[in-house]
């Protein structure tokens, strides 16, 4: 849901010391999105389970293409015109 990310868990529970979380609802540092964020978060976990760095195995995203740099950034000047700027 929008607005949600901040209240989203770590891949690693808090409280629970030997529960891991996976999917697209989980904190993720990687910026992939939907079911491939799941897949990401899912080796992420199984990383963490095992003692290794989260990234293992994991490829890095390529920086965004120029026609999805102006969508988002399209997106972000219509978000301010309809809402105003955040403060």
């Amino acid at each position: 849901f929008p607005g949600s990310y901040q209240d989203m868990p770590d891949i690693k529970a808090e409280s629970i010391g030997n529960m891991y979380f996976a999917g697209d609802v989980v904190h993720s540092s990687h910026g992939s999105w939907s079911q491939e964020k799941a897949f990401v978060t899912g080796i992420e976990a199984a990383n963490s389970v095992l003692g290794r760095a989260p990234d293992t195995g994991i490829l890095p995203l390529a920086a965004d293409e120029l026609h999805v740099r102006f969508g988002k950034e399209a997106v972000k000047i219509a978000r301010n015109i309809i809402s105003g700027p955040k403060k």
